[in-house]
């Protein structure tokens, strides 16, 4: 009878305990469903008050409207480099889908930035799926999208600004997307059209879809080499078309002028422990979680199995990849980590480059997530742990996406002192705010920079030709710089320009984030000052 009562005893605390388990669980689900849907919500509403915004929100942005405008125009985008326009070294399709946007808004920031907001949903949407599809698990799925999203600081909030990050970042994620779903030919030709058109956004795209696409030809050859044949034609075929109608200049700027700069030696390893370690070491113990585990199981299944002679072993995949069925996804999240460390190996690269980076390991981290979860519940509280800890950590991150409302006042105050100067005015590093004062249009300063450092055969050779004594052939009247003047500037503002002492306007205009440059010297051409314009305010 004691023996009895005691066995009931401990088979009450045995369901009381598991009732607890349950309790816990379903809590740790729900608080990491509203943890994760932070990032998302913040993102929304930062960028519906970001997206009207009236000037750049970075010091890029000004350059891209150029481009758009040029298009609307009908004027070449590649051609040789000038002091009146310099192309950036990317292939054209955002520049054109925002010129159709542009053709409904009007031309100025809108489009461009509606063009990046809709991209970086659509990227939130395809991670979602994604690992929906791989783990049928929801709450992962919200994992990867919430810390995807929680990276837009640590990205330089570029996620919705004018610029091509978050339509190339969408496309590549939506080709590898329907590599892992494509089933014979038609779904390869699938694959590599869009592979094509995140390619033709921005060339990178090759690295980052390299891995997945060489898996799928070991794995699936009919999906692979029909993929790979139709990326390879239009690849070469694009190229060889506008090669030959630019006179060469396309091939120039999307191939020869990046390869021909140098390299930053110390992001070879930097990028892996300052850009991401640092930042996601959560994240990154949660993955050597979940690969243990999958690495443990996956060789348990094996050993038991081995002596099946019904079973052969997988050729491409390692057995823990197998069992957890993730093998294409880490060559899809390998693919995007190369893209984002060859970009930031090269000396231009920012830290918009490694949005693919955060894109493939939220993508992991959702798989590995799933997993831990998977395993019992202490795992899946492990994983919780980890997880709130790596969005505790990203969302203490300064957020100085908004502009602040006095920018608004000095935007407006510098556009005025433009329309106030005499003739044509040379704004070098914000050239889009020179064509709205209707002071002409010229190249941007980092377009011109980078054509001047690349050691590619004729671009620097031309630009430097063409740079010479061109702000008389210009006529410009007034030059207007962020920071004292580039080596192939200084000479011909010393000897024909004056710097006035005081700065252009009473409030520097400077787009938020980290690089927060502001138009502040003016130098006004030896004539234009003699006959009285004053440096003062308009």
């Amino acid at each position: 009878m004691v023996v009895r009562r005691s066995l009931v005893r401990l088979a009450a605390a045995d369901r009381l305990s598991l009732s607890s388990r349950g309790f816990v669980a379903r809590a740790a689900e729900v608080a990491v469903l509203i943890v994760a849907s932070v990032p998302l919500v913040v993102y929304v509403w930062t960028a519906a008050h970001r997206l009207g915004y009236p000037y750049e929100l970075d010091w890029l942005e000004g350059g891209a409207v150029e481009q758009v405008a040029r298009v609307l125009q009908g004027r070449a985008l590649f051609t040789a480099p000038t002091l009146a326009y310099v192309s950036y070294t990317y292939p054209p399709l955002y520049t054109w889908v925002s010129a159709v946007v542009a053709e409904l808004t009007g031309v100025g920031f809108l489009p461009l930035r509606l063009v990046s907001f809709v991209s970086s949903l659509a990227a939130f949407a395809v991670l979602w799926r994604w690992v929906v599809a791989v783990t049928a698990d929801r709450v992962a799925a919200t994992v990867a999208a919430g810390l995807f999203a929680a990276t837009y600081g640590l990205s330089g909030a570029w996620f919705d600004v004018g610029r091509l990050d978050s339509l190339f970042v969408a496309l590549t994620l939506t080709a590898l997307w329907l590599g892992r779903r494509a089933d014979g030919v038609r779904g390869g030709i699938a694959v590599g059209a869009v592979a094509f058109l995140a390619f033709f956004t921005k060339q990178i795209a090759l690295v980052a879809l390299a891995p997945a696409l060489l898996w799928l030809v070991l794995a699936r050859p009919r999906v692979g080499s029909a993929a790979l044949a139709l990326l390879a034609t239009t690849v070469a075929g694009s190229t060889l078309v506008l090669d030959a109608l630019t006179g060469g200049w396309y091939r120039y700027y999307v191939v020869g002028e990046l390869a021909g700069q140098p390299w930053q030696k110390r992001m070879w390893v930097g990028f892996w422990q300052i850009d991401l370690l640092r930042h996601l070491r959560p994240l990154a113990w949660l993955l050597c979680a979940a690969l243990i585990s999958s690495a443990a199981a996956g060789w348990s299944r094996y050993w038991r199995r081995r002596s099946d002679r019904r079973w052969h072993p997988p050729t491409i995949a390692p057995p823990w990849a197998r069992a957890l069925g993730i093998e294409y996804e880490l060559a899809a999240a390998v693919g995007l980590l190369l893209a984002a460390w060859f970009s930031r190996l090269h000396t231009g690269g920012y830290v918009n480059v490694l949005i693919p980076a955060y894109a493939g390991c939220a993508l992991l981290v959702g798989v590995g997530f799933a997993r831990l979860r998977r395993l019992g519940w202490l795992t899946a509280l492990v994983a919780v742990v980890l997880v709130l800890a790596q969005f505790a950590q990203l969302l203490q991150m300064p957020n100085q996406a908004l502009p602040a409302k006095v920018q608004r006042r000095a935007g407006a105050e510098l556009i005025a002192r433009l329309r106030s100067l005499p003739g044509p005015v040379l704004v070098l590093s914000h050239p889009w705010y020179g064509t709205l004062a209707g002071k002409g249009s010229f190249a941007q300063a980092d377009a011109l920079t980078e054509v001047l450092r690349s050691e590619a055969p004729h671009g620097s050779v031309d630009l430097s030709r063409a740079l010479r004594g061109s702000l008389d052939r210009y006529g410009i009247q007034a030059v207007v710089l962020d920071k004292p003047p580039p080596s192939w500037l200084a000479p011909q503002l010393a000897r024909e320009f004056v710097l006035q002492p005081m700065p252009i306007t009473t409030l520097p205009l400077r787009p938020p984030g980290d690089l927060r440059g502001a138009p502040t010297y003016l130098y006004l051409r030896r004539s234009a000052a003699a006959t009285g314009v004053r440096s003062g305010r308009a």
